[in-house]
């Protein structure tokens, strides 16, 4: 559904991504791992066209994304960037009304569909009873599942999420993971989403994209992908790959020195 074709990324004259040729696949959870900078958000800011690359191209179906016009995009893919903020005062159901916008022209204004679009997007995320709370008087899970309905108000058959847990405790990140896993599962939607945890990523993603040096390391399902080695390799951190006891995913237990201090009490016990 979306490809990069020698995709290269950077700032400036600072290259973080370089000549890249990854496939998201249609359908599925796309998860993007790595080490801090190693450039996660910048790719899925490229994929958003967000930001335009400094050679190659990223193709969303045959298209060629920078030819594509903002409206066109904004119907095909929505986005929830870091940190995502709102004006003072907006309320849930403004914020989730926000994604029709594309939908909308000098000929067609706001409709009954519409409406019911927002309805929808409200309830399927849990955040139809809070529909006139400010977005601001949230919690952080529910500020999140506000935000994934205004994208889900859009229609659009692609998510892109820039770490949407970070700051939320894990019961939250739970709920927002689970979230993206049901709109996966029931409506079928591409979902692409940068994340710090490994072992969440591992348990919730179909298909794993881990970075380093500006390009991939390993690409695949999480058993291929998470493996000492590539732990080894890209977060330079020695850890056991044991299965996860409730899903049987790849979950990693870092030796730290914590462990490796006990490890060696334990030696000297024998």
């Amino acid at each position: 559904m979306i490809q990069t074709e020698s995709l290269t990324l950077g700032y400036r004259d600072n290259v973080i991504i370089n000549h890249l040729n990854i496939e998201i696949p249609k359908g599925k959870i796309t998860i993007f791992v790595g080490a801090n900078g190693c450039g996660k958000s910048t790719l899925l800011r490229s994929l958003a066209r967000l930001l335009k690359p400094m050679a190659g191209t990223v193709r969303l179906a045959e298209d060629e994304l920078q030819q594509l016009s903002t409206k066109t995009i904004a119907k095909k893919l929505a986005v929830l960037p870091q940190s995502a903020s709102s004006p003072e005062g907006i309320t849930v159901q403004q914020l989730v009304k926000q994604g029709r916008y594309p939908h909308q022209s000098l000929l067609q204004q706001w409709s009954v569909e519409d409406e019911q679009v927002v309805n929808e997007a409200m309830a399927s995320t849990g955040v139809k009873h809070l529909a006139d709370r400010t977005i601001a008087s949230l919690s952080g899970g529910q500020r999140q599942r506000a935000w994934i309905a205004m994208t889900l108000a859009q229609r659009t058959e692609i998510l892109l999420l820039d770490e949407p847990t970070t700051f939320l405790d894990v019961a939250h990140q739970i709920e927002i993971l689970d979230l993206c896993h049901t709109l996966n599962e029931m409506e079928g939607k591409t979902v692409v989403i940068v994340l710090h945890d490994l072992n969440l990523a591992a348990r919730y993603a179909d298909h794993m994209i881990a970075l380093k040096d500006q390009t991939v390391y390993a690409e695949g399902k999480p058993e291929q992908v998470v493996t000492p080695e590539m732990m080894r390799a890209v977060f330079f951190l020695e850890c056991e790959v044991i299965p996860d006891p409730v899903t049987g995913t790849p979950m990693t237990i870092p030796y730290g020195k914590k462990a490796i201090r006990r490890n060696d009490v334990r030696t000297l016990a024998r």
